[in-house]
Formats: structure tokens, C-alpha cells, sequence
């Protein structure tokens, strides 16, 4: 578990998506949805240079104190219509850095679904705005969004297998040891 982990109190499920995080290039952070203002649980280090915090400042945190007292009335009401209804969304919002600065930040957020369909988390990807930016800079930025989220359904899909493998394992355990004592009565 690595210490991002361990202060975190994270689920060790959760172990291997922040290791992914740890490694993308691309801003990204994990809310909670099941937690009150679905705080940051984890928030990777190209997120914590784009923003200037660290991360002992944003875990625990709504993304939402980066936007001080800025106004962005419609990107909040998108931003928490996806929330309610657990759907992916796209906007963009005016932040403030830790050090006052403000920047445009384009942010994806993509819901992350329980075996119900159920939202638990969501992944921000967040992409700093710049005057020149191209329309292949972000085409760029959401194919490895695209990429971090196909490797964490992998992830939760190969966790959900190792738990049924180890579930099973235990099982055979049970009756084993079962079968053993019986012939034993005998």
C-alpha cells in the first residue's frame, strides 16, 4: 500500500488505481460519491502541480474550494446535474491556484459504477487551459482519460475475479477441513 493509501484510510481496492494514478501523466483526482460533499480521495501529483496544493490540502476536500470566489454558476449546475444523475460530464472552470493565480481548467469527469450501476467515484481529469490550445492537444488528453479509465474497470475486474478465486479457495478450505474431521469421527 503505498502512503497516499495509508493516510487515506483507502479501501485496499483501491490500492492499484492509486498506483495507476500515481504513474499518469494526465491531472487526475477520485471523488467519493458515498462520502458527505464527495471529497477528493485521491488526487495524483500532476494534479497537485496544476493547483499548487498538496495533497494533504486537497484530500478530503470538494474539488470545489479551487474556485474560491470565482464564478462558475453554470459549470457548477452541470457539474452537480451529473453528480445526481451519475453521468459523465465536460466543462470548464475557472480556478484559483493555492498561490492566488487564476486558470482555466477543462475538466472530464466520468462516473465509475458498483455492480448495481450504482456511482461510487469519479475520476477528474482535469487539462489547463492555455490560449493556444489545439483541438489534437485534447483529443490527446482525453484518448489517456480514455486509457486510465479502461485500466481501472480492468483493475476492479480483475480484483472482483481474485476475490471470487479467493471466496472459492476458502470454501474448499471449509469443506476440507470438514471432510477431514468427519473421516476422523468414523
Amino acid at each position: 500500500m503505498d502512503e497516499q493509501s495509508k493516510q487515506n484510510g483507502l479501501d485496499p481496492a483501491l490500492e492499484r488505481v492509486s498506483e495507476m494514478f500515481d504513474r499518469s501523466p494526465i491531472a487526475l483526482t477520485l471523488a467519493d460519491t458515498r462520502r458527505d460533499d464527495v471529497p477528493l480521495i485521491l488526487a495524483n501529483q500532476s494534479f497537485l502541480d496544476i493547483c499548487g496544493y498538496s495533497r494533504d490540502e486537497v484530500v478530503g476536500r470538494n474539488c470545489r474550494f479551487l474556485q474560491s470566489d470565482l464564478d462558475n454558476s453554470a459549470a457548477r449546475a452541470e457539474l452537480k446535474e451529473a453528480l445526481a444523475a451519475g453521468t459523465n460530464c465536460q466543462v470548464v472552470l475557472s480556478n484559483r491556484r493555492k498561490n492566488g493565480e487564476i486558470f482555466d481548467n477543462l475538466l472530464f469527469m466520468q462516473a465509475l459504477q458498483d455492480r448495481e450501476g450504482t456511482p461510487i467515484y469519479f475520476i477528474g481529469s482535469q487539462f489547463e487551459l492555455e490560449r493556444n490550445v489545439t483541438k489534437e492537444g485534447i483529443d490527446n488528453h482525453l484518448g489517456h482519460i480514455n486509457d486510465a479509465v479502461r485500466s481501472v474497470i480492468e483493475t476492479q475486474s480483475q480484483l472482483r475475479s481474485e476475490q471470487r478465486r479467493m471466496l472459492a479457495n476458502a470454501a474448499f478450505n471449509v469443506a476440507s477441513a470438514y471432510l477431514s474431521l468427519s473421516n476422523n469421527d468414523t
